[in-house]
């Protein structure tokens, strides 16, 4: 029969791996907060956990999420912490990434008086969030009942658990920070241009914008891989754009071009190539922004019409 010790220790594998999956599957950030904070005391013997974000700008650590004895609210709630004020706890976490121990004969050279009161803490464990290089906050935990005294065991699935939590809002900014950088391209587009069509360096439709699709009608799924120049029916002279490595030379002029739209019509437009290169120069898509011409009528403007002129049949009187 296996020792209580090989039990705990596959009870904390489970565990573990348990963590990992859910780190993967839960897309929303909160959700994952509040399962750690809920799930890590339990695996380490304790009864309070909370996550403490980061800001490197302001050199603050505020909390993200919290747990305590019967799910009440804690202390941690609002709680901002300067840099400053644990200078020593800081710089194991922030520069060092090294896990800190809070105990009862060195917490007070730690935590400064008003943090020790307002928390309460008698014992704890506060382990760095860090991820390729980035520190991103720490997760913090003690027990309200009676001081803790971590084993090496505790401390390496408080880590391991960090660790993952850790990947997880890593990628969690990088995709909010796509989106906004995905939002402030599409209004500059929308302030600059009528609509955007992209395509890579052999002329593939890659992305047509909202703008481009009221204004010509194709969508993105219907003609995604094929040429630019077949869509709209223009020549590949006209399509072409000449080009050198050199960032620092003239940009493409614009050009008028009267693009085929869905329905047939043609649609005469001021077609700008904007070059997107890599960081040796080469060109890996272009964008062609694109202008209506004055008087030029829209596809959904002409769709617009059709429908207004669409005669209506009324019922013949009664004889």
């Amino acid at each position: 029969m296996p020792s209580r010790d090989e039990i705990d220790e596959t009870q904390i594998l489970a565990a573990l791996l348990g963590v990992a999956e859910m780190a993967g599957d839960l897309t929303d950030p909160d959700e994952l907060l509040a399962a750690i904070v809920r799930i890590t005391p339990g695996l380490v013997r304790v009864d309070r956990c909370a996550v403490l974000g980061y800001d490197k700008w302001t050199r603050e650590f505020h909390t993200l999420a919290s747990f305590g004895p019967g799910g009440k609210p804690t202390p941690f709630e609002g709680l901002r912490i300067q840099v400053a004020d644990i200078p020593r706890l800081a710089h194991r976490l922030v520069s060092l990434n090294l896990p800190a121990l809070l105990k009862e004969s060195t917490k007070e050279g730690i935590l400064p008086p008003f943090l020790q009161k307002r928390l309460g803490v008698n014992a704890g464990l506060v382990v760095p969030l860090a991820c390729r290089g980035r520190f991103l906050g720490a997760l913090w935990l003690d027990d309200t009942r009676a001081p803790h005294l971590f084993t090496s065991t505790e401390i390496n699935v408080v880590q391991g658990i960090a660790t993952e939590l850790a990947a997880a809002l890593n990628m969690a900014e990088l995709v909010g920070k796509l989106d906004l950088e995905r939002q402030r391209f599409e209004a500059l587009v929308g302030a600059l241009t009528d609509g955007l069509v992209i395509v890579d360096r052999e002329f593939r439709m890659v992305h047509v914008d909202a703008g481009a699709e009221a204004l010509l009608g194709w969508q993105s799924s219907e003609i995604r891989g094929r040429r630019f120049y077949e869509v709209f029916e223009i020549t590949e002279a006209e399509a072409s754009v000449a080009w050198t490595k050199d960032r620092g030379g003239p940009a493409p002029t614009a050009k008028a071009l009267s693009l085929r739209a869905r329905n047939g019509v043609q649609v005469l437009c001021a077609v700008q190539p904007i070059l997107v290169r890599d960081s040796t120069g080469d060109v890996l898509q272009i964008l062609y922004a694109l202008r209506k011409a004055p008087g030029a009528k829209s596809y959904a403007e002409g769709l617009m019409e059709s429908l207004v002129e669409v005669p209506t049949t009324r019922p013949a009187p009664p004889e």
